[in-house]
């Protein structure tokens, strides 16, 4: 995969991830009970998963580059 595509894909995964978070603290119906507050709780790991997945993309590093040149190019 390109470098540009791939890092276009990590900030489009961030973002996704932010939005997906931000909605569950601030805009997600604070009354849900029982079984769904599992899914709301699966919902907030999925978006730190998410925000992982795409720094992971956008700062990739093959294992056999040397950690100096990575950033280059």
């Amino acid at each position: 995969m390109d470098k540009g595509i791939r890092r276009v894909a990590g900030i489009v995964m961030m973002v996704a991830g932010i939005a997906l978070g931000a909605w569950l603290v601030f805009g997600a119906p604070h009354d849900w009970e029982g079984d769904v507050r599992l899914v709301k709780m699966a919902m907030g790991l999925a978006a730190t998963g998410m925000i992982t997945g795409g720094a992971r993309l956008i700062f990739w590093q093959p294992e056999d580059e040397p950690a100096g040149e990575a950033g280059v190019g």
